[in-house]
């Protein structure tokens, strides 16, 4: 595409996270960019529409946080003076995980912890503040427009009350889970989009307790993970701003509780240890306990269109909506919005196509992706094939979480793949493969952690 950039204009579906990225890196090549969202964007306070787990812990991954702070520089030094805790995520969460209690060692990995209401806030006050973004809140969209003849292009959207068109050089889904774009272009006539689901049935229930004081030299964060396939529920206490924890407990295959009071302290109960339940029994609650569920992992195969229309990228859960379980969503629509940031600058110049770009959005999507999916399929109700491969990683990775308990490497390195600063390469170095392999051959004589309550 060529012209002048004052004159470009973009359009973001979805005023979530990912949504107003995608529309704070636009601005920087489009004069104007029109986000719309369905729900209230300009609310403070209330609970959004567009965001359904809100209520709920979210975990920002250290590459997701890095990126997003260029994209908003001083993010993150606004979240911590709104009241976010920082915590190193070896020395700072107390995990028990595959049966032990992680010895904590420092890992230089850190995340930032709050609300998920502060942390949107935020990012929503920087898109109010950006005079090249314009917000259509409580609008809906009820379809694509497309030029009539010729290579099929996307030349803007159709809008509800009042009823009219809104033109526009390039329209970005990003509006979650819940996306029509597939149906727009198989009515368009361009096939209809391959979907794959991997049915978990996956629930959780949160509820916001004020903090007990008397832990708070003791750890910041308190995590308790399955060891699969025997156990299917997890637990955490989170800080989050206001001197306040979010407690969120949950799992797969219906092992979640209801949104009930007594219900919600009984399931954290059935958790591999009983820590968070003996201490959320005599803390002070803040809230209604808060419930969530979804089927499982969905995506949306759109690299599969052979013909991709010319003005047109989808991103975000309208892509692919990962297994929230795994805190994956939020950096992954940072990552997304990376590839904006790079490639459209070249698209205008007419270096590539939005097709490409797509591709690149699946291939950010893609690891992560088969991560989940081999993460579910240790549990034997997850329909899918199990590969020799698939099984070798199961082991393997089995081996690593015990291993990782008490072994300051594997810790460290486990942490950065996880949070995506570390090529998942590392995993298999020989200093720790050899041990990974040696623990798993020789006969286990009992278990070491530390002691099992907080």
């Amino acid at each position: 595409m060529t012209g002048n950039a004052q004159d470009r204009h973009a359009i973001v579906l979805g005023g979530s996270i990912g949504g107003c990225l995608a529309a704070e890196v636009l601005s920087s090549v489009f004069g104007r960019v029109t986000l719309i969202e369905k729900g209230d964007f300009e609310d403070d306070l209330k609970d959004r529409r567009s965001v359904p787990q809100e209520k709920h812990v979210h975990l920002l991954l250290l590459r997701g946080k890095q990126v997003m702070e260029e994209i908003f520089p001083g993010l993150l030094q606004e979240l911590e003076q709104a009241g976010a805790d920082v915590a190193d995520q070896g020395h700072d969460v107390k995990c028990f995980h595959y049966g032990n209690w992680k010895n904590r060692f420092r890992t230089g990995v850190s995340a930032h912890y709050c609300s998920r209401g502060l942390l949107d806030n935020l990012v929503r006050r920087r898109i109010r503040a950006n005079p090249r973004i314009t917000v259509l809140s409580k609008t809906r969209v009820l379809g694509l427009q497309f030029h009539e003849g010729g290579a099929p292009c996307v030349r803007g959207v159709v809008l509800e009350e009042p009823a009219r068109e809104l033109a526009a050089d390039l329209v970005v889904d990003v509006s979650g889970r819940g996306s029509r774009t597939a149906e727009w272009l198989a009515k368009e006539g361009l096939g209809e989009v391959r979907k794959t689901l991997v049915e978990t049935k996956l629930g959780y229930a949160s509820r916001v307790y004020r903090r007990r004081p008397e832990f708070a030299d003791r750890w910041k964060v308190l995590l308790v993970l399955p060891k699969p396939p025997h156990n299917r529920a997890m637990g955490v206490i989170s800080p989050i701003e206001g001197d306040r924890w979010l407690v969120t407990t949950g799992g797969w295959f219906g092992e979640f509780p209801k949104a009930d009071p007594d219900e919600f302290l009984r399931f954290l109960g059935t958790l591999p240890v009983p820590d968070i339940q003996e201490i959320i029994r005599d803390a002070e609650p803040l809230s209604d306990v808060a419930g969530f569920g979804i089927p499982g992992s969905f995506r949306r195969h759109y690299e599969d269109v052979p013909v991709w229309p010319q003005g047109l990228l989808v991103m975000g859960d309208a892509l692919c909506s990962m297994n929230p379980l795994y805190s994956q969503g939020m950096t992954l629509c940072a990552l997304e919005a990376d590839v904006l940031r790079r490639q459209l600058p070249v698209w205008l110049r007419g270096g590539l196509g939005l097709q490409v770009i797509q591709r690149q959005l699946v291939d950010v999507i893609e690891p992560a992706w088969n991560m989940a999916v081999s993460e579910d399929m240790r549990f034997p109700e997850t329909q899918g094939r199990r590969s020799l491969s698939l099984k070798f990683h199961h082991w393997y990775g089995s081996g690593l979480c015990e291993l990782a308990a008490s072994h300051r490497l594997t810790l460290q390195t486990q942490v950065g793949v996880t949070n995506l600063v570390v090529p998942p390469s590392q995993l298999f170095r020989p200093e720790i493969a050899a041990r990974v392999v040696l623990n798993k051959l020789r006969p286990r004589f009992g278990k070491t952690g530390s002691p099992s309550h907080a």
